[in-house]
């Protein structure tokens, strides 16, 4: 896991804004989250199929359109991806839990 005094200021301003942002999601939208922030981009059959089956989301592909619309997923040919504006960080931070730690451990 990461510390926190690796990551930059902009890191941190970014932190809050995610935190914020995660805070107002339903339990259906945090699993989407969490599934695309370890995965980063995946495939849209599979995405649909492991977070049915394996996550119990009973219509992912509307739960995607939701968290499109809150900038927290991207849409790309067949396939939905971590945004933009979070991808570096998540590359500085690793897996969900990790962020989860460092999220609950801000002021």
């Amino acid at each position: 896991m990461l510390r926190r005094g690796r990551l930059s200021q902009e890191d941190m301003k970014l932190l809050y804004k995610l935190r914020d942002a995660i805070s107002r999601l339903s339990s259906d939208e945090l699993k989407v989250f969490m599934y695309v922030w370890d995965n980063i981009s995946v495939g849209e059959i599979v995405f649909e199929r492991d977070l049915s089956r394996i996550y119990g989301v009973r219509k992912p592909l509307l739960v995607a359109i939701e968290l499109r619309e809150k900038g927290m997923l991207e849409r790309g040919e067949g396939c939905y991806n971590l945004p933009r504006w979070i991808r570096n960080l998540r590359l500085k931070i690793g897996r969900f839990e990790d962020l989860r730690a460092l999220l609950d451990r801000l002021p």
